[in-house]
């Protein structure tokens, strides 16, 4: 049954979502494997004049990268694809900082919560993410790599309590 289902997702073309450079794109097509979608998005042409073994991709949130032998299947959360392995991400929080690794494909949302473990803040308020202090909120199911450009594999992000819109 499990083998039938998987055939007929394949053989349906349902595409895959993959992010990357801060973009979704969906992949149509019978891909079996990460090998064959890396080489269709670089055959695309959208990594440039990367090689495949430059290019790594992350399940969302998780901290382990995909092989390229990893079969594509239906039950695979967000993909993201990116150059960089780790994502250097330095948080400020009013006169503290704290530097930690992440995949790129760590969302917004997991960041923010071990900035809130970190800094020892009250977890039942809100807290946000921001690529300036004077700046929106970033998305929570944003993936950290979609901000981060090819060559530079680290960020800044401001941490601070959730503004409040009053009306």
């Amino acid at each position: 049954m499990v083998a039938g289902f998987f055939n007929s997702y394949m053989a349906q073309n349902i595409p895959i979502h993959v992010h990357f450079d801060g973009k979704v794109i969906p992949h149509e097509g019978n891909l079996e494997t990460v090998e064959a979608l890396l080489l269709a998005l670089l055959q695309a042409g959208h990594f440039g004049d990367a090689k495949i073994d430059e290019i790594f991709v992350f399940e969302e949130d998780s901290d382990d990268e995909l092989p390229k032998h990893t079969k594509l299947h239906p039950g695979l959360k967000r993909l993201h694809v990116h150059r960089c392995r780790h994502v250097e991400v330095t948080f400020l929080h009013v006169d503290e900082r704290a530097t930690e690794k992440f995949r790129p494909a760590a969302t917004i949302r997991k960041l923010t919560h071990w900035a809130k473990e970190r800094f020892k803040v009250d977890k039942n308020q809100k807290y946000e993410l921001r690529l300036g202090k004077d700046t929106e909120a970033l998305p929570a199911d944003a993936h950290i790599g979609s901000y981060v450009k090819h060559g530079d594999c680290s960020i800044t992000l401001y941490f601070a309590p959730a503004r409040r819109i009053e009306g």
